[in-house]
């Protein structure tokens, strides 16, 4: 397992599917670390580190995770593919209460919210680069102008 790892971490895998969770009551900053841990993993691994880990965030993590595993089509076959991207961006902020203030003012009670996109891929197939479709493509227009 440590070899996918450093074979999707040392070349780019391309991304075959994403999910997004959006409007997560949770800060993107608890969120984040736990997203480093599983970037680059393999599906299983970082189903486990979700799920063992204990924290709200990899609650949040572990569903948009495994939405992502069912957009990819992936199903229970889960060798090869690898999380391509884990990322936690700031949401809207929800205003909740007022708190007061010394002299008369107040101050706002605010919850912050996340949206969590997480992407994955299967690293066993390289991503046909757009060069070699071109070439591939033009050699089999010669061909056929060639025959006719």
């Amino acid at each position: 397992m440590g070899n996918l790892k450093l074979k999707a971490k040392s070349q780019k895998v391309e991304t075959k599917a994403r999910a997004r969770g959006r409007y997560l009551k949770i800060p993107p900053t608890k969120v984040r670390d736990i997203l480093d841990l599983i970037r680059g993993e393999s599906l299983e691994e970082a189903e486990r580190i979700l799920k063992f880990s204990g924290r709200k965030g990899a609650r949040a993590a572990l569903k948009v995770l495994r939405s992502a595993q069912a957009n990819a089509g992936v199903g229970s076959n889960k060798e090869g593919w690898v999380v391509t991207e884990a990322v936690a961006d700031k949401g809207p902020r929800f205003r909740r209460r007022i708190d007061p203030k010394p002299r008369g003012s107040a101050g706002l009670i605010t919850t912050y919210s996340t949206h969590l996109t997480v992407g994955v891929g299967s690293a066993g197939s390289e991503p046909a680069k757009k060069e070699e479709l071109v070439k591939k493509d033009t050699a089999r227009k010669k061909e056929v102008k060639n025959a006719a």
